[in-house]
């Protein structure tokens, strides 16, 4: 049930009569949602904008007008033929969806009020103006809206049937499967929260910031708000991209779901953040606007190593003194995987008033970039000053994880972090109130610098069907084996019993190689034993396209670089040994902390050797404590040693990534490399299992 009003802002512009309305309703305990500005629906004569819509269980249905308020010239019947209006496109739109109908009426009818500065009238054939004064009395009613109706009203103005299984699962027959617990998890209803409410729906005119861990809904609160936007303002063009190219299909997807009626998609853009010569991206199109001679990724790491192959490219069209402006508005997903030069280059190639809108987790990085504050992040002006700062309510933190279930969660984010690792932490977040930002309470010691403390999973942080359908034991697993061909027979018997036995689908695996070097071997090997099974197998990006991870009946096989974005019920990490490497600590724990975050309800960890079984005590360790986390919080010098180990271990890794790659490609001859640096690199990368 909601507690006290909760405003939504979906347009800008002046509010103030709208939150005095918010102000009085809230004196009066009215509980529930207040959209401003919000729906848009498109009607035969254009959009039509509600001004405010009310959502209550203990108020009702109603939609207030706001458009009359002080015009003393406005006729009654214009605020009828305006009222009406509204009334007769939102009873339209609802009656189109049969879970808002009970027999011939719907389950809340919608009260119409128009509000003026001086007018208090009813009229017999319905129509009701009202002043402020009078308004509260107006809502108060004896109607008693249920739960289940008042999550229907909501998912119904929210537009949030996208978020909706497609899969119907229609061959389950067992209850007790785990193709059954999914159907049931997949088939909860899906509304938007009150923090993916408000970062969806609100709108500013400069930037905003979205976070929140894997699986809070960054994804879909961007692709609704690039919905929205293009509802309110059909002429902008609007930008929407991203590190992962398998997401741009996603998005497609899903705005087209949370609009109206077919986008254009002239004036939607959908890009990858670099692009190739096949698939223009951002980086390309400000390369074509400013006649400049864009560069592939081959070329770029040739000029500026494999590591820095981006920022190289990016900084060179940042040399220009104008950059074309040809963004309204500029929607970043996984802005963690992309290099401060980018959005540098977005800034500038987005209109005023810099409608940038980035989404985020610090712990997904996948290449070994550092989200910077916004200070720094968007560069700064010719006299040395920031050019974006964020405000407190444009700063948005999604603490509910929906996607994983709370142990798997934890069990992510304790050896992201290797709280349990023997040598010590590896990483951790940079804002110590983060943890309760983002779901998780103390509950013994304190958040604190070199404090002892207890953090676990907050109730309200993850939805209750979870642990109301997922076996925390069969959950999450971990396994050490003797030689990589025991570990692949162990997965392949596993998966078949899954398909078998558990009622699931191939396409409901994602299996994720932990070495990218590695994910060609392990799809020939893993084609050999599915070859007598009915079941295909196929690996995204090598040899099926990298736009879709999943295809009918088969098993993804892919790189942790091509999971990323992508999601499934069962997720088997393999060879997760390479996660434990010395050689870049921070980024084999993120591998480790994404892959966990894939699965939606079963995760199996496997590998060999003496590392796969000190992460598996790390995991026994955490498994012992009941996924809660107990250790003593680093002390300020600490975690600035940490950094400091991090960042030196990154630049001593590209370092030696450049040489490898100059002397593989014959740019240099091994007599130019010292013979001790060869030894470090050939030991370093033996290390790292390449």
């Amino acid at each position: 049930m909601a507690k006290g009003l909760e405003i939504v802002r979906g347009k800008t512009g002046d509010l103030a009569l709208e939150h005095e309305l918010a102000d009085r309703l809230r004196k009066e305990s009215i509980d529930g949602t207040m959209y401003i500005g919000y729906p848009i629906f498109a009607s035969g004569d254009g959009h039509l904008q509600f001004d405010v819509l009310l959502s209550s269980k203990n108020s009702g249905f109603a939609i207030i007008d706001t458009s009359h308020f002080r015009s003393h010239s406005t006729s009654i019947d214009s605020m009828r033929e305006r009222q009406n209006r509204l009334y007769n496109v939102l009873t339209a739109r609802m009656r189109e969806n049969t879970k808002l109908c009970k027999g011939r009426n719907l389950i809340a009818e919608p009260l119409v009020v128009s509000l003026h500065e001086n007018i208090n009238e009813k009229f017999d054939d319905g129509t009701i103006i009202t002043t402020f004064d009078e308004i509260s009395q107006i809502l108060k009613s004896d109607i008693c809206i249920s739960d289940e109706s008042y999550e229907l009203l909501n998912a119904f103005i929210q537009n949030t049937s996208a978020l909706r299984p497609k899969k119907k699962r229609q061959s389950v027959k067992n209850s007790n499967s785990y193709g059954a617990h999914m159907k049931l998890i997949e088939q909860k209803i899906a509304n938007l929260d009150t923090y993916q409410n408000k970062a969806a729906l609100e709108v500013f005119d400069g930037p905003q910031r979205i976070r929140g861990l894997a699986g809070s809904g960054k994804t879909i609160v961007l692709a609704i708000k690039a919905a929205n936007l293009h509802k309110n303002h059909p002429d902008w063009r609007i930008l929407i991209t991203f590190y992962t190219r398998s997401l741009h299909q996603q998005f497609k997807y899903l705005i087209r779901e949370f609009s109206t009626e077919e986008p254009d998609w002239s004036k939607i853009t959908i890009l990858h953040s670099w692009g190739s010569s096949i698939a223009t991206g951002v980086y390309y199109e400000i390369s074509k606007n400013l006649h400049h001679r864009s560069m592939n990724f081959t070329e770029a790491r040739k000029k500026f190593g494999a590591n820095k192959a981006f920022k190289g490219a990016c900084s060179q069209l940042l040399q220009y003194q104008e950059i074309p402006k040809l963004y309204d508005a500029s929607l970043i997903d996984e802005a963690q995987d992309l290099p401060q030069e980018f959005f540098e280059l977005i800034f500038r190639a987005t209109r005023k008033p810099k409608r940038i809108i980035y989404a985020y987790d610090e712990l997904q990085s996948l290449n070994n970039m550092e989200i910077l504050p916004p200070e720094e992040l968007f560069g700064r002006d010719e006299y040395k000053k920031p050019r974006v700062s964020i405000k407190e309510d444009q700063d948005f933190v999604l603490p509910v994880c929906y996607r994983n279930p709370p142990w798997i969660l934890t069990t992510a984010l304790t050896l992201g972090f290797g709280i349990h690792k023997q040598d010590g932490i590896v990483q951790m977040f940079k804002e110590r109130n983060y943890w309760n930002k983002v779901g998780y309470e103390s509950v013994g010691g304190k958040i604190d610098y070199g404090h002892y403390v207890h953090i676990r999973r907050k109730k309200s942080g993850s939805p209750n069907y979870f642990e109301e359908l997922i076996d925390i034991e069969s959950s999450v697993l971990f396994d050490s084996f003797e030689s990589k061909e025991h570990e692949r027979l162990h997965i392949y018997k596993d998966i078949k019993k899954n398909i078998e036995k558990n009622e699931l689908d191939p396409d409901d695996f994602l299996v994720i190689v932990a070495n990218p070097y590695n994910v060609r071997e392990e799809f020939d090997e893993f084609s050999k034993l599915f070859s007598e099974d009915d079941v295909g197998v196929h690996a995204p990006g090598i040899i099926s396209s990298y736009e879709n991870i999943f295809e009918h009946n088969s098993i993804a096989i892919t790189t942790m670089y091509r999971a990323k974005g992508n999601e499934a019920p069962v997720v088997y990490l393999v060879g997760a040994e390479y996660c434990t490497s010395l050689v870049e600590p921070h980024t084999r724990r993120n591998f480790l902390f994404t892959a966990l975050t894939r699965s939606k309800g079963w995760i199996r960890v496997s590998g060999v050797g003496t590392q796969m079984r000190d992460l598996t005590n790390e995991f026994c360790k955490l498994k012992q404590d009941n996924f809660s986390l107990k250790f003593t919080y680093p002390t300020e010098l600490e975690l600035e040693q940490i950094r400091t180990f991090n960042n030196e271990n990154n630049e001593k890794r590209k370092i030696q990534t450049d040489i490898l790659y100059k002397l593989l490609n014959g740019q240099i001859s091994s007599a130019d490399v010292p013979e001790p640096l060869k030894t470090e690199i050939l030991q370093s990368y033996v290390q790292a299992g390449v």
